[in-house]
């Protein structure tokens, strides 16, 4: 079987990684409705099965996908976007200063990851501005959980061999929210990675680069990092709010304790999960941005939940 790995692409022509060097690939048609609910059959990440027709490759079975990242195609639209898949780690970016640890985007994204089966690595940017006593809590919260964060300087050169070295020959996604250091990261695991970037995005009217369309990158020594627009605002797709709780292994771990087995853990009598927050078990913060989260996937229950069939 002819394997390839989809680099980018939109509509029926991707570029695909296949034995070493990069093709067009035409999407057979069949496959562009293989599902009402998908936006796109295909994504960066993707594995597929090629054939030759004539002088051209044709993709003909996307292979299955071991996660995915995904978000409502458009707000309102019950319909799914697979920004990438079949990722090997996430990094969510944070940092200390300007912009200060904002832990409620963080453990979106982290119960996001964690339903995906995403290995996920926090980290903390910007340590050489210092950290503060409320950040260094939330810090001392993630580890204590089970978490692994780095904390991470590009200016005085702090634990970025350590990024570069989980980066190098896997797939790789890093996700922040603008002015956390992302691109001085990316460009100490690769020099070349941001002006590959740069090269393929578009110019706005206000003369800003907007990237269109989600994409993979090779770097320098083996591995592929993902660029992608708007996933830091990708919606929590196909996650029920009655779930959330088994995606907060603190929560998840705690809650055959409680009184109800289908305790939501928000208000209900017996509940060993507040319990556990009262007695300081559990991160108050965590506890906090699990209620905010729980309410989000609630009101919009019928936007983002959906059973797969």
């Amino acid at each position: 079987m002819k394997k390839g790995l989809v680099l980018y692409g939109n509509g029926t022509d991707y570029t695909v990684s296949y034995e070493g060097k990069d093709i067009i690939a035409r999407l057979r048609g069949k496959l562009l409705h293989t599902t009402k609910r998908s936006h796109h059959p295909v994504c960066p990440g993707d594995s597929v099965k090629l054939v030759e027709s004539g002088e051209e490759f044709v993709i003909d079975q996307i292979l299955p996908r071991k996660n995915k990242i995904s978000r409502p195609a458009n707000y309102g639209i019950r319909k799914e976007q697979v920004i990438a898949s079949n990722l090997d780690y996430l990094f969510v970016v944070a940092s200390v200063f300007s912009p200060k640890l904002n832990t409620g985007f963080l453990d979106r994204i982290l119960a996001y990851s964690n339903m995906q089966m995403i290995e996920t690595k926090i980290i903390i940017n910007k340590t050489d501005y210092g950290i503060s006593e409320e950040e260094q809590e939330s810090i001392d919260g993630y580890r204590q959980i089970g978490f692994e964060v780095i904390e991470t300087s590009v200016t005085e050169g702090i634990n970025l061999e350590k990024v570069k070295s989980a980066a190098i020959g896997k797939i790789t996604a890093f996700v922040g929210n603008s002015g956390v250091g992302k691109s001085s990261i990316l460009n100490s695991i690769d020099p070349d990675i941001n002006q590959k970037v740069k090269e393929t995005s578009t110019y706005s009217l206000k003369g800003k680069h907007t990237t269109k369309q989600a994409r993979l990158f090779p770097i320098g020594k083996g591995g592929y990092i993902l660029d992608t627009p708007g996933i830091r605002e990708f919606g929590m797709w196909n996650m029920d709010f009655e779930d959330l709780k088994n995606y907060f292994p603190e929560i998840y771990s705690i809650s055959p304790e409680c009184r109800y087995h289908n305790c939501l853990h928000t208000t209900e009598p017996g509940c060993a999960v507040i319990k556990a927050v009262e007695k300081g078990n559990i991160p108050i913060f965590r506890y906090e941005n699990y209620l905010k989260i729980f309410d989000t996937l609630y009101e919009n229950r019928n936007l983002y939940f959906k059973k797969d069939r």
